[in-house]
């Protein structure tokens, strides 16, 4: 089976070590492919030259940062999945990394267990957003935007969170461990809260929160 190609653009270079060495330990059914990259030109320049398969990147890479990374692949790789990562958990970086076009995004003490979660969401087609940070996107949300939310327990908010994404039922179950009737009372406890009857229009509250960017 073909390798799945990654690209750790890190600054450090202890942790683009240490991933490289938790993938190979992760004992995967498809292997990992890992190439480095410790600043933006040298990332910019290996996204070019390279089919890779996806591209973790540090929202601080030195030089002109990992933001500017992924406009210049969304621009030029638009096929190319980009996960985020930062070592802070402050609102900003993760929105802007998301507006940018990154897939997903977590913080860099993640275990080992939800790194690997997040590469095969992302590769999967999914977007991927670390508990803490889904968290933070919450809330930290403008007050008017609270008020919407604050019905809703932690859980209920990251079931919305994977609702929007497109996972199913039973792909929500699979992440928390739960099972699908549990994950039918988050979804109807949702619907409930927040006063709607569907999917769809969750997805529009999720809209008007500014979670999902109309015509992406």
């Amino acid at each position: 089976m073909r390798p799945v190609r990654l690209l750790v653009a890190d600054g450090h270079r202890v942790v683009r070590a240490g991933i490289k060495a938790w993938l190979a330990e992760m004992g995967s059914a498809r292997p990992f492919e890992v190439e480095e990259a410790r600043d933006t030109e040298e990332a910019i320049d290996k996204v070019f030259s390279t089919q890779f398969d996806l591209v973790l990147l540090e929202y601080a890479l030195p030089g002109r940062g990992g933001l500017k990374v992924v406009e210049i692949i969304r621009a030029r790789r638009p096929d190319l999945p980009v996960l985020g990562w930062a070592y802070t958990d402050e609102r900003q970086p993760a929105e802007q990394m998301m507006r940018a076009g990154a897939m997903g995004y977590l913080l860099t003490n993640a275990e080992r267990e939800v790194l690997l979660t997040a590469i095969w969401t992302v590769l999967s087609g999914h977007r991927f957003y670390s508990n803490e940070v889904a968290v933070q996107l919450i809330d930290r949300a403008p007050v008017a935007e609270r008020d919407r939310l604050e019905a809703l327990t932690r859980r209920e908010k990251m079931v919305f969170r994977l609702v929007i994404e497109g996972l199913t039922d039973r792909e929500i179950g699979e992440r928390f461990g739960i099972c699908k009737k549990t994950v039918d009372n988050y979804r109807a406890n949702l619907m409930v809260k927040l006063g709607v009857r569907n999917t769809v229009q969750l997805v529009r509250v999720a809209m008007e929160l500014g979670w999902v960017v109309r015509g992406n």
